[in-house]
């Protein structure tokens, strides 16, 4: 086990955080520090030197090279991504622990947090709301920024430039002296974007630029209190545009995020340690849109606040772990769609064991109780067990249980989009609001009314894990990990009443279940330092459970064969599965070392073939559907270290030169890139 421990004596003059490196480690997975290898549940941990590989500067880059990891296109272009088979919306995303905010439905885009000065990247997989909460049904990815530092000062600057006039600099200060500890940042990208489509006048990405500023202090006020601060600053503008009418429409969107957090740590005893944090976040994006006369056409905004505050206390005893936390969380939102401006209030409370018996049995124990401002308190539940068999061979087995509250925009939306002719409405204001229409004559036909009187239920969930890990020679793993989730009172949108000229007018209900479930298998092979190559495979089901038992059932679902167009009867085979949702993704990585300064890195992933929408009317996704074909990426980059303090990189990022512009707008076709970094020391 890697123990991580705090040293603030007056006489000491080495870095204030000392990790005794023993194994790799992940902090976020239990709330304490462990090595990875022992822990029970399905975790990985993506590292600087793998961050680096490919001069990723965004969490985008890194996490879509990832197995059972899948990068997905949301409703609004923005990228989000699922694990285990579950929607963006289902994944917590942290930033040294505290939560990153600003979902576009559901998804939080990768493409705005910077990595310029993160250290690692720790992804747990499966439910872990028992510790994280909300919005953790499918696990929690965890940005870990640089901790140990050397006494000085340190200055690092780096440059890229790739295609589409794409420019990444960024700019890291570090600075350690006795007891104090500082570490700023600064990160600055642009493009030009890029067009897919010549046939119309919009670009498949319109010109953007953003810049990041974050710093960290940590200063060790006596041998026995750390305080540790963080900031973090982001703001982004890009062109913006829209097709009306037949006529372009061009404005700007601007996003703007801030974030502050403070901890403060006491040590009572080698075996007793206390924390206190405070953190405050804000995102606010606005966009807006004029006629090609310069006239307002549209004009939108979103500003979402969140203030938290917890206390956490860790006891530590030979093998025995614990975790004691409790907090709350006050949130509020305010955007040009919403009848009000909601808000929300959370007080919640969590434990967890962590214990090793005889060297060779880990459990892992933990509750969380969540009790919310309108809805029934919310416990969460995990359990795992890991088995070390032999030393080569190890089993391991979770069981958790998740939730999510419905978000603000399921219950205050007041959202008509009058080009396309439709309405959508929150349950929290859907019945009134359709009260005051049916009154005033504006309702042609009810469909369901009485249903939208009653609140909405949180989702819940299940998830199981079992896996094995063996390690049959010295530099070769193998992990293999089977899962299953299963996800009740889905929350979905449903046609409610027929408006005026019979537009359709919708809102929210729990409806389903939903199961995923497959297996994930995982694989690397070292040799010395000269080369090592990986391998990793996920297979995967996804299905709304109801259907399933419908056509068990006989329920009539029909299909048209495209070819014949004759109309054909479904069984269990026919139905494919949940939308946008390969069966089969899969990659191969490979490093090789050529000499002692330069690197070969290379890695290539496919994705199978997927359906983004049902289109021959069975509101199922079926075999005679329109799907998106499976395709490959490759990507191949070299590093050089010209001198110790100087680097080099060259690369192609989709060698293959893929596109399918109908379907998928993220992927522009073969790109390059040259980065240069330099480390300044004094």
């Amino acid at each position: 086990m890697l123990l991580t421990y705090f040293s603030f004596s007056q006489n000491q003059k080495e870095t204030i955080v000392f990790d005794r490196k023993l194994e790799e480690v992940t902090i976020s997975a239990t709330k304490t520090a462990k090595s990875i290898d022992k822990l029970p549940i399905p975790v990985m941990i993506i590292s600087k030197k793998e961050i680096e590989e490919f001069g990723s500067s965004k969490l985008y880059d890194v996490i879509k090279r990832q197995t059972g990891i899948v990068s997905v296109t949301t409703k609004t272009g923005t990228e989000g991504l699922q694990m285990q088979g579950l929607e963006a919306s289902y994944t917590t995303i942290l930033l040294d622990g505290f939560p990153i905010i600003g979902r576009s439905f559901g998804a939080l885009d990768l493409n705005r947090i910077a990595l310029v000065d993160v250290e690692k990247i720790e992804v747990i997989k499966g439910a872990s709301s028992s510790l994280y909460g909300s919005n953790a049904l499918g696990g929690v990815i965890n940005l870990v920024s640089k901790k140990k530092l050397i006494d000085g000062v340190s200055t690092i600057f780096s440059l890229k430039h790739a295609t589409h006039n794409t420019t990444n600099a960024s700019l890291i200060y570090h600075y350690k002296k006795e007891h104090l500890q500082l570490s700023n940042s600064f990160d600055y990208y642009t493009s030009d974007g890029y067009d897919l489509i010549d046939s119309d006048k919009l670009s498949t990405v319109n010109p953007y630029s953003n810049y990041t500023i974050s710093s960290n202090l940590k200063y060790g006020i006596s041998d026995k209190i750390l305080l540790n601060t963080n900031a973090r600053y982001y703001k982004q503008e890009q062109v913006h545009t829209a097709e009306y009418l037949n006529s372009l429409l061009i404005g700007k969107s601007n996003i703007e995020e801030w974030s502050l957090g403070s901890s403060l740590k006491y040590l009572m005893s080698s075996n007793f340690n206390q924390q206190v944090e405070v953190y405050k976040t804000n995102y606010r994006a606005d966009e807006f849109l004029n006629t090609e006369e310069g006239v307002l056409h549209d004009n939108n905004y979103f500003d979402h606040t969140l203030l938290q505050s917890e206390l956490k206390s860790y006891f530590t005893y030979k093998g025995l772990n614990t975790v004691i936390g409790f907090g709350m969380t006050k949130e509020e939102l305010s955007r040009r769609d919403f009848s009000n401006n909601p808000k929300q209030d959370l007080k919640f409370m969590y434990g967890q064991l962590d214990a090793t018996a005889f060297d060779k049995l880990n459990i892992i124990l933990g509750s969380r109780y969540d009790c919310y401002t309108d809805y029934t308190p919310v416990i969460s539940n995990k359990l795992a067990l890991g088995i070390a068999l032999t030393k080569k061979l190890n089993i391991n087995s979770s069981i958790g249980t998740g939730f999510k509250t419905p978000d603000f925009r399921q219950k205050y939306f007041d959202f008509t989009n009058s080009t396309i002719g439709y309405t959508v409405l929150g349950r929290d204001v859907a019945f009134d609001r359709l009260t005051t229409m049916q009154a005033q004559g504006m309702i042609q036909e009810i469909v369901s009314f009485s249903e939208l009187i009653s609140p909405l239920k949180s989702e819940t969930s299940v998830n199981l894990n079992l896996g094995i890990k063996y390690y049959p020679i010295d530099n070769l793993t193998f992990d293999v990990n089977l899962f299953n989730n299963k996800v009740n009172d889905l929350i979905e949108w449903q046609l409610v009443a027929k408006g005026e000229n019979n537009t359709n007018i919708y809102s929210y209900f729990n409806i389903n279940q939903v199961e995923t479930k497959g297996v994930e298998f995982n694989s690397a092979y070292k040799k010395v330092d000269n080369w090592e190559i990986k391998f990793g495979y996920q297979l995967l089901y996804a299905y709304d459970t109801q259907v399933l038992k419908e056509i068990g059932q006989d329920t009539v679902y029909y299909a048209r064969d495209p070819e014949t167009q004759v109309s054909i009867k479904l069984n269990k085979e026919d139905y494919f599965g949940l939308f946008n949702r390969s069966r089969h993704t899969a990659n191969i990585k490979l490093d090789y070392n050529l000499n002692n300064k330069t690197e070969l890195n290379t890695i290539l992933t496919y994705k199978s073939k997927y359906a983004l929408s049902d289109s021959n009317g069975n509101d199922i996704l079926d075999t005679y559907d329109r799907f998106v074909a499976g395709y490959s990426l490759c990507e191949v980059g070299f590093s050089h270290q010209i001198s110790a303090l100087k680097s080099l990189q060259i690369g192609v990022k989709n060698i293959f030169g893929f596109t399918n512009p109908e379907y998928i707008s993220n992927i522009s076709g073969r790109s390059y890139y040259i980065n240069i970094k330099i480390n300044i020391k004094k």
